[in-house]
C-alpha cells in the first residue's frame, strides 16, 4: 500500500514549512529511511526520510513552495498502484484555507498598525491626586471630552470640584 509523505505538525507554532529541494524526482526508487527532500521552518531545516521504501509516484509541491501542515508533499507507490485522486483537492483546500488565515492575520495586523494607540497622557502631579482620591484618570479624560491632550493637575481638581470629591 502506498503512502501519502504529508506534513505533520512537528512543534506546536509550525503552521507552514518551505520545500527546500526535492533530492528525489518522479518515477525514482527510494529505499526505507533515505532522505525524499529538505524541509525548511522558521527554527531549522531538515531532511525528510520516509519509512517505507517505493517508487515516488507524484510531487506535489514544487521547490521552495510554502505549503501548511497536512499538505500532502508527495505520494510514494508500492506495487505500482496510483496515487490517491483525492489528494489534490485536499492539497487546495488546506492552501485555501491556510491562504484566507493568512489574509486575516495581514488584515488584523494592517488595522493594528492603523489604529492610533490611546496611551493617555498626565502630569506626575495629576497621577499623584487622582491616586489620593482613587479615581480613574479616564474618567477624567472622559469628564474633559477629549479637550487636553496632558490631564493636569487642575484638570483633576476640577473634576473633583464638578463631582463633589475635592473636599477632602
Amino acid at each position: 500500500m502506498g503512502q501519502r509523505i504529508t506534513i505533520e505538525k512537528w512543534a506546536e507554532n509550525l503552521e507552514e514549512v518551505t520545500v527546500a529541494c526535492w533530492l528525489k524526482t518522479e518515477g525514482e526508487q527510494i529505499a526505507a529511511g533515505e532522505v525524499l527532500c529538505e524541509i525548511i521552518t522558521d527554527k531549522a531545516t531538515f531532511e525528510y526520510t520516509v519509512e517505507e521504501g517505493g517508487v515516488v509516484a507524484m510531487i506535489y509541491a514544487a521547490e521552495r513552495s510554502v505549503v501548511p501542515v497536512g499538505y500532502v508533499i508527495a505520494f510514494i507507490a508500492t506495487a505500482g498502484e496510483q496515487p490517491d485522486p483525492d489528494i489534490k483537492a485536499h492539497n487546495e483546500k488546506l492552501l485555501a484555507e491556510h491562504q484566507q488565515h493568512a489574509e486575516l492575520d495581514l488584515d488584523d495586523i494592517l488595522s493594528a498598525a492603523g489604529k492610533k494607540t490611546s496611551r493617555l497622557r498626565a502630569s506626575p502631579a495629576a497621577r499623584r491626586l487622582a491616586r489620593q482620591h482613587e479615581i480613574d484618570l479616564k474618567e477624567v479624560a472622559d469628564w474633559l471630552a477629549q479637550n487636553a491632550d496632558v490631564i493636569t493637575e487642575e484638570h483633576v481638581q476640577g473634576y473633583l470640584s464638578d463631582k463633589g470629591g475635592g473636599n477632602d
